[in-house]
């Protein structure tokens, strides 16, 4: 079956203690695009990005995560693979950044598709941004 394009996006480590990672990955000189505090934390590294996120966000003792980045609607296209019996862990989720879906493949390692929504992320980061100076 024939699609649009799908690239590596985004690498995802777990962290215990977000701050002091974030803190560690600037020494090393990486680009902080964002910080927010206790949620998340991601660099630019020129073409893919590298996210931090706490551990309690860990699903099923996974600690590292791949996402690959597709370029028309997710949802379609899930539905689409899953008819050619693709193995996915979940449904799509729509959250503010853009819709994910995680897959597995035949070796059992799980990584996620991913459709981008950059201008509503855009929007979920200043309004937490804006909480953040509230507290």
């Amino acid at each position: 079956m024939e699609h649009g394009p799908i690239k590596l996006g985004m690498v995802i480590l777990m962290q215990p203690d977000l701050s002091k990672a974030v803190e560690f990955y600037k020494k090393l000189g990486m680009k902080q695009k964002f910080h927010l505090e206790g949620k998340w934390a991601e660099f630019d590294l020129g073409c893919i990005k590298f996210g931090l996120c706490p551990t309690e966000h860990v699903q099923d003792n996974i600690r590292t995560g791949l996402v690959f980045e597709v370029f028309e609607d997710l949802q379609a296209l899930h539905k689409k693979l899953q008819a050619e019996g693709i193995v996915f862990v979940n449904e799509p989720v729509i959250a503010p950044h853009g819709v994910m879906v995680g897959v597995k493949d035949p070796g059992g390692n799980v990584f996620d598709l991913y459709q981008p929504t950059p201008e509503k992320f855009k929007e979920f980061v200043e309004k937490s941004k804006k909480e953040e100076v509230k507290k």
